[in-house]
């Protein structure tokens, strides 16, 4: 099925418009309301504003940026030779990790697309095995506006230092760089609610929201059908580091950059309840991982009826994940 999939882009189409409908027809269905009730996270409070009378308005906006956001990730693996030309798969995953357990228009769906704009500055193309100061200004610029969708996305900053120290960015001026962009759009939003009247309760509510309480959630089968799909994006990403010097050392790079953004999702995690896992914040080195792990038995040559079987194994896999997709 996978070997079929890579052949027909229409067939792929097709695959990813059906399951992105079948994951998000309950919400459809149902429509429930965005929640950002006192939420510290001005822009998305914005949004909650505009959209709290309309929220299957809410519902379908959500779906078309899984949709658009997957594609565009999808064509950013593809353009640094991350992922085969040919394949929508890490499309169709990355809209079956945004949706498993979708219900309407949340934080995570806006910081995901923000972060994807952010590895476009980040992944390197060419010869060179480092990223320019704009580049770099601009990745930590985008992070610091994610954080103004979702407060804990501020934790992304922890990916970036990490995938800093890969590029060898330590200079004094790394570091000037990186502050001046993760703090422009917060000088201009104190600027704006300091004329407004609004900074005292804003630095208020922003100081409550960076409290921690650890959530151990709910263990039903919704939580098993999560950590199902968890353990199989770890087992992806810990084969995948385990081949990962067979790969040029361009490739290695790009490649730990995508999968180092499961430290800034994993700091995130723990600002929700640990059970069900919410896999829309992993959704970005899931897709890449697992489509590596589905894919890469067809790069190997083996004999006939042991890559048949491996194959077979593998498209049994995609059967697994879609099933505890639609159960979360």
């Amino acid at each position: 099925m996978i070997k079929l999939l890579q052949r027909n882009m229409v067939l792929q189409a097709v695959l990813i418009l059906a399951v992105l409908v079948l994951l998000w027809l309950r919400p459809l269905a149902e429509a429930p309301l965005m929640d950002g009730g006192g939420h510290p996270a001005i822009l998305y409070s914005l949004l909650c504003q505009w959209l709290q009378h309309v929220p299957r308005l809410a519902v379908i906006l959500a779906m078309l940026l899984v949709l658009i956001e997957g594609v565009m990730l999808n064509l950013l693996l593809a353009n640094v030779n991350l992922v085969s030309q040919n394949s929508l798969l890490p499309t169709l995953l990355y809209v079956i990790a945004m949706s498993a357990g979708a219900s309407t228009l949340t934080p995570i769906v806006l910081v995901n697309g923000v972060l994807i704009v952010c590895l476009n500055q980040l992944l390197l193309r060419g010869t060179l095995l480092t990223i320019s100061l704009n580049k770099a200004c601009g990745a930590t610029l985008l992070i610091g506006i994610s954080s103004l969708f979702y407060q804990p996305a501020a934790l992304l900053i922890l990916s970036y230092l990490l995938i800093a120290a890969n590029y060898r960015l330590y200079g004094w001026r790394d570091w000037a760089v990186m502050i001046l962009g993760f703090a422009a759009p917060y000088v201009l939003l104190v600027l704006i609610l300091f004329l407004s009247d609004g900074l005292a309760s804003w630095w208020q509510t922003t100081l409550l929201s960076l409290s921690l309480t650890i959530q151990p959630g709910t263990t039903d089968l919704h939580a098993w059908a999560s950590l199902l799909l968890a353990v199989l994006f770890l087992w992806s990403m810990l084969q995948l580091l385990g081949r990962l010097s067979e790969r040029p050392v361009l490739w290695q790079k790009n490649a730990s950059t995508i999968m180092l953004c499961s430290v800034g999702a994993a700091g995130m995690m723990l600002y929700t309840p640990l059970l069900p896992i919410r896999m829309a914040l992993f959704a970005i080195p899931f897709s890449f991982c697992i489509n590596r792990l589905l894919t890469s038995p067809t790069d190997v040559s083996t004999g006939f009826g042991r890559r048949k079987q491996r194959l077979w194994i593998y498209d049994l896999l995609l059967v697994v994940i879609l099933t505890a997709a639609f159960l979360c």
